[in-house]
């Protein structure tokens, strides 16, 4: 009877550990995470790539932290769907510039903006994270500028598991000793090894 007792505190500890614990806390979201978002000011810069046919995206992109801003550029077309799901698009480099034609932005929608090839023109938010596509006065789309979480993360993660694993598994055999332990040394007492 005694034993039954013993076992409701460990069980409640052991949750209690592995909800708590350093695998847990590992593997939070947050945990080594990195944010990448468009930096201030975002220097935008617009391309249509005749080449291959889509809108070329180029910004300066920060990072949380320290880390030195970065010239990123993307195809916006293809990438919009991980754009919008706030995962990181397929950056390229610059191509060919002489296959580039350069469209011209404005801050304000409502402001005349010049058109350019193909009478393609831009306007862009006033946080500078986002921009809308005309053509000849009429809206086509709005894009969002990547804004997601670096993936180095994982690694790291994968990499600290075995450990984070052996501390939570020592914490509970030192907790299964100590209830356990003193009826085990009592119930050897008098038995030969």
């Amino acid at each position: 009877m005694k034993r039954n007792r013993l076992w409701w505190p460990m069980l409640l500890i052991c949750q209690t550990l592995f909800i708590n614990g350093c695998t847990s806390v590992l593997w939070n979201k947050n945990t080594f995470a990195h944010y990448y978002e468009p930096a201030h000011p975002t220097n935008l810069r617009l391309f249509y790539s005749s080449q291959e046919r889509e809108l070329l995206v180029q910004y300066d992109e920060a990072r949380d932290g320290d880390a030195p801003v970065r010239r990123r550029a993307y195809y916006a077309d293809r990438n919009a769907e991980r754009v919008n799901n706030h995962c990181k698009p397929s950056f390229t480099s610059a191509p060919d510039w002489q296959t580039l034609h350069p469209i011209p932005i404005s801050n304000i929608v409502t402001a005349p903006v010049p058109t350019s090839f193909q009478g393609l023109c831009a306007a862009s938010s006033s946080e500078g994270d986002s921009f809308t596509l005309y053509s000849k006065g009429e809206k086509l789309e709005s894009y969002n500028l990547p804004n997601y979480v670096g993936t180095s993360r994982r690694l790291k993660q994968v990499l600290l598991t075995p450990f984070a694993v052996v501390i939570d598994c020592t914490i509970v055999g030192a907790v299964a000793a100590y209830y356990c332990g003193p009826s085990m040394l009592s119930a050897l007492n008098g038995r030969s090894l």
